[in-house]
């Protein structure tokens, strides 16, 4: 008889590792969850969102497998704040935990702004 070689066979799986999600990872799931959202306007040019001053804005706490995240968003008029930030925070929620296996404990959503869109007549230069 041999012995086998514990090397041979895997782990069981609490002793394989360790995940750990970034919190930019998160935040990029959620931003992208937000912006699926009808009445959520992107907005801000490239140097914006490098200098955070885009909208939709998303920072995120981790602590162990429990997520919060917090949401800005800019609203597009005339679509109703409260069922917009509900929507958000619905799709967030989901998002996050299915795609990170998180446990997310709250999504926190604030309405920072309303915009229009501006009509083909407004954008025009004369």
């Amino acid at each position: 008889m041999t012995e086998s070689d514990p090397s041979l066979h895997p782990a069981r799986p609490e002793q394989r590792g360790r995940l750990h999600i970034a919190s930019r990872a998160i935040e990029r799931i959620a931003t992208r969850a937000a912006e699926q959202v009808d009445g959520v306007l992107r907005s801000g040019s490239g140097l914006d969102r490098l200098v955070g001053r885009s909208y939709p804005r998303v920072s995120s706490t981790v602590a162990g497998d429990i997520v919060r995240v917090t949401v800005d968003v800019a609203v597009l008029w005339p679509h109703g704040a409260g069922e917009v930030a509900r929507r958000v925070r619905a799709e967030v929620t989901h998002e996050v935990g299915q795609l990170t296996g998180l446990s997310v404990a709250g999504v926190n959503v604030t309405v920072a702004r309303f915009e229009r869109r501006p009509s083909h007549a407004e954008r025009r230069v004369q």
